[in-house]
């Protein structure tokens, strides 16, 4: 078992959404970007794209690895490893994504 795996298996990775405002994370690793209208957060369970208006993060605690949203959520998109090695190298999937 890979160490990835282990570390994963330790601690959860958990995604609420009540009625499309906002978001509560658990399990999120790095905030790697963000606007009003996406966050790009890497978890436990691979890079996590939340799309919609207004975002803004209330909390974050990275000892816990929490995460809270604020916001209207119109989009959750989790990548697998292929497409985020397609968007880190500029392929086509990447340049939609910008």
């Amino acid at each position: 078992m890979s160490t990835e795996n282990k570390h994963a298996e330790n601690k959860p990775h958990n995604l609420s959404v009540q009625n499309r405002q906002g978001a509560q994370l658990e399990g999120v690793l790095e905030v790697v970007r963000f606007d009003e209208t996406e966050f790009l957060l890497e978890t436990l369970c691979g890079t996590l794209s939340i799309d919609g208006e207004g975002l803004h993060l209330t909390e974050w605690n990275t000892d816990k690895g929490l995460a809270i949203l604020e916001g209207r959520v119109d989009a959750i998109t989790y990548f697998d490893k292929k497409q985020d090695d397609a968007k880190q190298h500029g392929g086509l999937f990447g340049k939609l994504l910008k």
